[in-house]
């Protein structure tokens, strides 16, 4: 059995992945405006405060982001999807926004993290679920990832039960880990592997 060699960074990020009631593909500047008020300021604080990163303080900082992963490669800039609504059955409009999905580089080839949000008037839903679900399928089978890993932060009891609904387990707890807004905050480290969702078939 050959050693699988990790992710190509020469892959192009063109892949659109579908599930029931999404669509994960690319972002767009309007995407970005219709994006922005969720993760801006104290008004997006209700997502940011769950992430390391705190959002963005310009329409122009999302835009940029979703350029660079509509137009990069695997390396240095992962890959990242919109979650849209594939029918409109959510949002009443077929393909808008409503978070988003990536994963990138995390250590050795191989090794990954995945990172995501959801804009407040989708959660509960199930729908974060159904997109890193599938992203984790086609991390594993078609990308070359050996492992993917996320943090979430420690009093982020939705943020746990989704990482361990879909397969992933946790492999630590790291004190002090990750400066957020001002003050540092401990997080738990949570893994999957392809033979995890074997067990779990």
């Amino acid at each position: 059995m050959s050693k699988n060699p990790g992710p190509d960074p020469n892959s192009t990020n063109n892949t659109v992945l579908k599930t029931k009631r999404l669509e994960l593909s690319f972002g767009s500047d309007q995407d970005a405006r219709d994006l922005f008020p969720f993760v801006h300021g104290e008004a997006g604080r209700q997502v940011t405060d769950t992430l390391l990163w705190d959002g963005p303080e310009t329409v122009e900082d999302i835009a940029g982001f979703f350029r660079k992963h509509t137009t990069g490669t695997f390396d240095p800039h992962g890959f990242h999807w919109l979650l849209r609504d594939r029918t409109g059955e959510v949002t009443g409009s077929a393909g808008r926004a409503m978070g988003s999905i990536g994963i990138s580089q995390r250590g050795p080839v191989g090794r990954c993290d995945v990172g995501y949000w959801l804009a407040p008037p989708y959660w509960r839903k199930g729908l974060m679920k159904e997109a890193l679900a599938a992203v984790v399928d086609h991390a594993f089978t078609n990308l070359g990832v050996v492992k993917l890993e996320a943090d979430v932060f420690v009093g982020n009891p939705a943020g746990i039960a989704l990482l361990e609904t879909v397969g992933f387990t946790r492999e630590g707890t790291v004190r002090r880990v990750h400066p957020k807004r001002g003050r540092w905050v401990d997080a738990h480290l949570y893994g999957i592997i392809p033979e995890d969702l074997e067990v779990g078939r």
